[in-house]
Order: structure tokens, then sequence, then C-alpha cells
């Protein structure tokens, strides 16, 4: 989804006369740690997905690890209010996360009608939804059949709105010379 995102984010601003060079000069800081975020989560599962892992206290710990890098970058891009919209998607994803045990909470339902069959905690940090699920509202509950089949969450699309006002914001800014 978020790889859609971005390709969808490029054609605005190439329609909106941005220039996909203007994306050098956005300042933002601490981008390894979101890099390093990032890798880490999929690092975590593809192990899961190979049988390496399975979720328990070390996937919690190093999701925990994941989510606090993430609010590190957030806080050091505080002032780019699409950075900040960003991290209100990573919050509205880790308070299920964090509180179910490390695995993102996904609806039964919605994972049987986009056609996904897998066996779920094989996927990668993921439960299905249960009497005991909490924050189970803000777990991956929407189906999303566009392009590919997946079940996402309310973070989800706030992350990707905010990284498609990012990329095209940051097509369309001005480059100043000196």
């Amino acid at each position: 989804m978020f790889i859609q995102a971005v390709i969808v984010s490029i054609i605005i601003g190439y329609i909106l006369k941005g220039k996909i060079n203007n994306l050098e000069n956005v300042n933002i800081r601490g981008g390894l740690l979101a890099a390093v975020a990032f890798g880490l989560e999929f690092l975590v599962i593809i192990l899961i997905r190979k049988g390496i892992l399975t979720n328990g206290t070390l996937t919690y710990l190093l999701d925990l690890s994941m989510y606090i890098l993430l609010g590190v970058f957030v806080y050091l891009n505080r002032k780019d209010s699409f950075v900040l919209l960003m991290g209100i998607g990573f919050l509205l994803n880790a308070i299920p996360i964090l509180l179910n045990g490390g695995a993102m909470p996904v609806s039964a339902k919605a994972y049987t009608a986009v056609g996904l069959k897998s066996e779920i905690t094989k996927e990668g940090l993921y439960c299905f939804i249960n009497g005991n699920t909490r924050f189970w509202f803000l777990g991956d509950i929407i189906p999303y059949k566009f392009i590919s089949k997946l079940v996402i969450s309310i973070g989800d699309i706030v992350i990707a709105i905010g990284l498609m006002l990012f990329i095209i914001s940051g097509m369309r800014k001005k480059v100043v010379d000196i």
C-alpha cells in the first residue's frame, strides 16, 4: 500500500508541476532512524515467514524498538506537519500492536474478504481479533484490493496520506539559488 502511495504521490506531484529532484532539498533529520526501523520490521517479518522466529517476547521487543526509533524520527522532524501526520499514523498502529503482545490484530472477516487464506501468524506480526483483543478498531480491519490484496488499518491510511502530502509538497518546493 505504501509503495502505491509513493507512486500516486509522484504522479500527482508531476501533475502539479513538481519535480522529483526537488525532494533532494527537503530537510529531514534522522532519516537513518526511520530506515533502520523499517528494515528491522522487514527483517522480523522475513524471519517469521521463514519459521526462524515466532511471535513472542523477542518480536515484541523488536517491535517496541522499531516504534521508539520512529518516535525519535518524528520528534526530530516535528516542525514538518506531514511527518507529524505520519507520526500520528505510527502511533495509531503502535497502540494495538503493543497492547496485544506485539502483533497487529486483524479482522478475520476482512482477511477472507480480500481472498487471503494463509495462516495469519505465519505472515508476520499479526493475530486475529478475538474477545480479548484491545483496541481492535485500530487494527487491520479495512479490506484493501487496489492492485494488491491487503487488510489495512486507520493508522496505515493516516501514514499513507502523510507520506503522499510530504512527497507532493517536497516535489513542489522551489529551489533557491544563492
